[in-house]
């Protein structure tokens, strides 16, 4: 929010910082290359921001769909109110939690891709429907009976899931089942079908492309059936995740008439240096037109060279509590000497505990005490949600600005 006020409490701030607007940062001139802040400090790349959210507009103009990221990814106000203003055509969030913060920003849609089931959320769903279009998921005749007793007209995506997958109805038979229970229950709308295909499995990257298009063909037909009995109403949606096949969502539910094909890519605007890289490697082979020069990964941390015990460790000062993990190692990117500027940095993180990283290196390596190590990050999403204040700078490592998040 604008209006946000950070101290030294909050991490990767200098310690002594009283109470100042999140606004104000950028006027303090603190550089990374300099001895301006402590670390372990997390930073996003304003180029790297800003190519990327062309890249997406142009991916969209090329592809006809429309858009609506994943606000869970960075739960940052700023980074929201960046994707609305880019023309998001809303925002898609996890849980009711999340829905109010995109409701704070000024989402006037909201996609909640998920269920929402227990008697809390169901009042805030029946309330936050009068200030925003909301929409929610159903896969089950059970979810649609708790939803219509709110007397509020919901508006719901039939969720169409695959054996073994999360939510989401196993068969088209059961979709169906859904959607004429949704047409027959009061004030519930059957807005559309929704589907996630990202965690599905394959044994090489071709076989899992295979099984994600098999999916999506299904969920198509389902589509399909439902609008042949009239079930939907005007442009219905169709949406699926498309964060690391956004050609075969796009392609395959552009190519239906008379639905609005949606994408949620959240981890689009960071970039990685893991699995959505790869992905992105993925894209250029398998569509280059669409992949165009593929996105940049805008998130790192930066860590201090604690000790070195070993000819070939390096101890740097960030852990668990400050990077995800769950989807591979940190990489690190470059080091920087206070006074000096940057210089290569080659090594493999080995080893991650709550507040440590350990980094094999060669014995010519030049890191000492003192160095501050770059460390490319993979899966954002849990990087994002250790850090109350993220950093922007620019390509001189000059802080511009900040971003905040509202994880909880």
């Amino acid at each position: 929010m604008g209006g946000r006020v950070v101290d030294g409490g909050c991490k990767g701030l200098p310690p002594g910082l009283p109470p100042t607007p999140l606004t104000a940062l950028r006027t303090f001139g603190w550089s990374l290359l300099g001895d301006d802040l402590p670390t372990p400090v997390a930073i996003l790349r304003d180029d790297a921001l800003a190519h990327n959210c062309l890249w997406m507009a142009r991916f969209l103009a090329q592809t006809g769909a429309a858009f609506a990221p994943h606000a869970k990814t960075t739960m940052s106000p700023e980074l929201m109110r960046l994707q609305l203003e880019d023309g998001a055509w809303g925002l898609t969030v996890a849980n009711v939690h999340q829905a109010a913060v995109a409701l704070e920003v000024g989402a006037a849609r909201i996609l909640i891709a998920n269920q929402v089931i227990s008697g809390p959320e169901l009042a805030w769903l029946a309330t936050a429907s009068t200030r925003a279009e909301i929409f929610t998921l159903v896969d089950s005749v059970a979810a649609v009976a708790r939803l219509s007793v709110l007397n509020k007209s919901i508006r719901v995506l039939v969720e169409v899931g695959y054996p073994g997958g999360r939510a989401g109805c196993r068969t088209a038979a059961d979709a169906l089942a859904v959607a004429r229970a949704v047409r027959a229950a009061p004030g519930v709308e059957l807005a559309g079908i929704e589907a996630y295909e990202g965690l599905i499995a394959g044994a090489d990257p071709s076989a899992r492309e295979a099984r994600v298009g098999a999916f999506l063909d299904e969920v198509v037909v389902v589509a399909e059936a439902c609008h042949g009995e009239g079930l939907l109403g005007e442009s219905p949606l169709l949406t699926a995740g498309g964060t690391t096949f956004p050609d075969l969502v796009a392609r395959r539910f552009g190519a239906l008439a008379g639905f609005t094909p949606i994408l949620r890519s959240g981890c689009y605007l960071t970039g990685d240096h893991g699995i959505y890289a790869a992905a992105m490697d993925r894209l250029t082979t398998r569509a280059p037109d669409l992949a165009g020069a593929g996105l940049l990964p805008a998130l790192e941390v930066w860590a201090t060279v604690l000790s070195r015990p070993e000819p070939t460790r390096v101890v740097l000062g960030a852990g668990k509590r400050d990077l995800g993990i769950d989807a591979g190692a940190p990489v690190p990117l470059r080091a920087a000497r206070p006074g000096e500027g940057t210089f290569p940095c080659a090594g493999t993180v080995v080893e991650v505990n709550d507040q440590h990283a350990h980094l094999v290196v060669t014995e010519t390596s030049t890191l000492r005490v003192g160095d501050r190590v770059a460390l490319g990050i993979t899966h954002p999403c849990t990087t994002f949600d250790r850090w109350s204040v993220i950093l922007r700078v620019d390509a001189a490592w000059r802080v511009t600005g900040a971003v905040h998040t509202r994880f909880g």
